[in-house]
């Protein structure tokens, strides 16, 4: 049985956004994804920019989170119109780039692009993940129901030292530092594990808080002291997604929220957009045009309080553009579909796949 969703973890999606949309602006816009190649200055990356990303790399395990903590029960009809938005999206993107000529038409580079869109899984590695764990979830979501206490109990465990263990240490190819569907499995399982057992866990507030505060805080002191130290690579890798502080932050900051369970105008109106939230990964899918502006602001304003300001801000102000953008792509295909009736081309497209019945 599913739990009753919240408006503090509507609130919590907009929020996990926002992070993933800062910590973007920070690994591809300030480059400091350049710790891999170990070509950096031990002077070039302040620990402002550490502290920040580590407050919000964990916003792709918390969406797993809570994605499992409700367990996902799409219908396939929205499976297609999922994998349709991502095309939409993509499209333009490829129109873009057509019209400014960073392509010609009949170009390598170009059909290279019209195969992304129209797989855009390919390019969407979290989209990509979530879209096959939409597929099936409802099949993870029986097997996972099917298990008594002891059996979660071992399987937990055994995720756990494959996942967050083995695959953390030893980057193993299966589950390399996090960036895989199995990641996401695994996340998805410990949100529906949590919802099972939530009698069981604490319920205090300043708890989660400050595991997510401790975590986060020692994830961002650790990768700066390998980086001062000229280990850089090292320094990258303890972002990975599957390192078990940033797991654990993740897990601490959702059931913050779900403990939380606030009402009131913010978390409102953060549930009437939040079905808009997803489109905000999607339209930001090319970081050297969407930050482009505050990569220009930030040549200028050097000062380290005005950088993590302006990420800040620059994040919130485009959630809340690609959320208007998503919102008037949603008018016009509910216009399309008034005109052209694609309801009964949503449900052929649906009645095609073996697995349709059973979801």
């Amino acid at each position: 049985m599913s739990a009753k969703r919240n408006y503090s973890t509507d609130l919590l999606r907009c929020i996990l956004m926002i992070m993933i949309t800062a910590h973007h602006i920070i690994v591809h816009t300030l480059d400091l994804k350049a710790l891999g190649s170990g070509n950096v200055r031990p002077d070039q990356f302040p620990f402002s920019l550490f502290l920040l990303n580590s407050f919000c790399i964990i916003a792709v395990n918390a969406f797993f989170f809570i994605s499992g903590y409700y367990s996902i029960k799409l219908k396939s009809k929205k499976i297609v119109l999922l994998y349709v938005e991502m095309v939409f999206y993509l499209f333009l993107w490829y129109l873009s780039m057509l019209l400014t000529k960073q392509f010609p038409l009949m170009s390598g580079r170009s059909l290279k692009y019209l195969f992304n869109v129209a797989f855009p899984i390919s390019t969407y590695w979290f989209m990509g993940a979530y879209f096959l764990l939409c597929i099936l979830a409802p099949f993870v979501n029986e097997f996972i129901d099917s298990l008594d206490g002891e059996k979660q109990k071992k399987l937990l465990i055994t995720l756990s030292v494959v996942a967050v263990v083995y695959g953390f240490i030893f980057d193993w190819d299966g589950i390399g530092r996090g960036h895989t569907f199995l990641h996401g499995l695994y996340m998805y399982f410990v949100g529906m594990l949590c919802r099972k057992n939530m009698e069981k866990l604490p319920k205090s507030k300043l708890l989660y808080l400050g595991i997510y505060l401790a975590t986060s805080a020692a994830v961002a002191f650790a990768a700066f002291v390998m980086y001062r130290r000229s280990h850089s690579t090292l320094s990258w890798y303890i972002y990975s997604y599957n390192d078990p502080l940033i797991v654990l932050g993740a897990v601490a900051l959702c059931l913050l929220f779900i403990i939380w369970d606030s009402y009131g105008p913010i978390s409102e109106f953060s549930s009437r957009i939040s079905k808009y939230v997803l489109a905000v990964y999607l339209i930001t899918v090319n970081p050297a045009v969407v930050f482009y502006p505050v990569k220009k602001f930030m040549e200028t304003h050097n000062s380290q309080p005005v950088v993590i300001s302006s990420i800040i801000v620059y994040s919130i102000a485009l959630f809340a553009v690609c959320i208007v953008i998503d919102l008037l792509r949603d008018k016009l295909f509910a216009a399309i579909n008034r005109i052209l009736h694609l309801e009964d081309l949503y449900e052929n497209i649906c009645n095609w796949y073996w697995w349709s019945t059973r979801l």
